[in-house]
């Protein structure tokens, strides 16, 4: 069962991502941050990452950055609702799959880790 990692400073959007997927049959683990997502990253070892860009103490850009440096063969899908052109471009450019806009759709997000897995 591959393990998803699920990180947004949004509790209520983590829970909504995490509900999806799990329903598909996934092993999700969720953080807050980007600090915790790469303490979590480093611990859980996961299959594929979706992360918010803007988010407090570690920003998802300079996650991936860190996660891409420890392993840069598992997909990382990053999402936003505030950033900018040039972090959606800077994350593409470190090794992200896409950059979503927020409001996401459930479904969108369990297709999108479905095609990748």
């Amino acid at each position: 069962m591959p393990n998803i990692l699920v990180v947004d400073d949004d509790a209520d959007i983590v829970q909504i991502i995490s509900d999806e997927l799990r329903e598909a049959g996934h092993r999700v683990t969720e953080a807050g941050d980007g600090v915790e997502a790469v303490l979590r990253f480093v611990a859980e070892r996961p299959d594929f990452v979706l992360m918010d860009i803007r988010m407090p103490r570690l920003n998802g850009v300079d996650a991936l950055r860190i996660m891409k440096a420890i392993d840069a063969s598992v997909p990382v899908v990053t999402f936003t609702g505030q950033a900018g052109q040039g972090e959606m471009l800077e994350s593409n450019q470190l090794g992200a799959l896409t950059c979503l806009t927020k409001p996401l759709l459930p479904s969108q997000v369990r297709d999108l880790v479905d095609k990748h897995l």
